[in-house]
């Protein structure tokens, strides 16, 4: 039950979030082709969102609450955005090239 307290504390972090990530999912219209995707996208710009805005704000010396909001906003919008091209990247990327490249058997002669 700790958890739910701990969430509800924090409840204009998320909701700050999840707005923040709808309005970054109208950018990603492309990216996002079905409701799977654009659900991981919402959870993801939410889960920044709701673990990042206490350390961000801290580290930025933010105490105001209606600030603080708002830095949940912006990372709830570039979260989901960040994991999304992190996503991207990690589809386009050769791993295999790169690991046989790392650690030998690269290119045979």
């Amino acid at each position: 039950m700790d958890i739910f307290h701990r969430l509800f504390d924090r409840i204009d972090w998320v909701i700050a979030g999840l707005i923040g990530a709808i309005v970054a999912s109208w950018w990603h219209k492309d990216d996002l082709t079905d409701w799977r995707a654009w659900t991981i996208f919402l959870l993801t710009g939410v889960a920044c969102a709701l673990y990042l805005t206490g350390m961000v704000s801290n580290y930025l010396g933010v105490t105001e609450p209606n600030i603080v909001a708002g830095v949940g906003f912006l990372l709830g919008t570039f979260g989901g955005s960040l994991l999304a091209a992190i996503n991207r990247a990690i589809k386009a990327a050769d791993l295999w090239a790169l690991i046989r490249q790392r650690f030998g058997g690269g290119n045979p002669p």
